[in-house]
């Protein structure tokens, strides 16, 4: 288990099929100190490498990203900005509650298209 107590690190995060998430998602989850954050995920229909900030303390924490959407030809349909709600259950682990928005090209917003929970686990150091 690590020392640290914040979000700060990196994170191995899973997203549970749900109704509105039909596939579960594997993504890696980096929190800067800064508030900054970034994700990539195993699905590329779910989205580019999603950009983003976090705020939080303690045990809970909240982050808003961006990512860009394409069809599976490979063409620009739009954005998501998801949102997640986190809560530190030890240094190590966190469960929460994600929601995401998608927004097309022209614009046109359709709110909470996707809600799932999610599990991060911190990816520690191993010696090689």
């Amino acid at each position: 288990m690590s020392n640290q107590t914040s979000i700060v690190g990196t994170w191995k995060m899973t997203i549970a099929q749900t109704e509105t998430s039909p596939e579960a998602l594997e993504t890696m989850q980096t929190f800067f100190a800064d508030g900054n954050y970034l994700e990539t995920n195993n699905n590329p229909q779910a989205g580019s490498t999603g950009h983003g900030v976090w705020s939080g303390s303690g045990a809970t924490y909240h982050y808003t990203f961006q990512v860009f959407v394409s069809d599976a030809q490979g063409n620009p349909i739009g954005k998501r900005v998801i949102r997640n709600t986190i809560q530190m259950d030890s240094p190590d682990h966190y469960t929460g509650h994600g929601t995401a928005d998608v927004i097309d090209r022209a614009g046109n917003v359709t709110k909470n298209v996707f809600a799932a929970p999610t599990v991060g686990v911190r990816m520690n150091f191993e010696q090689p």
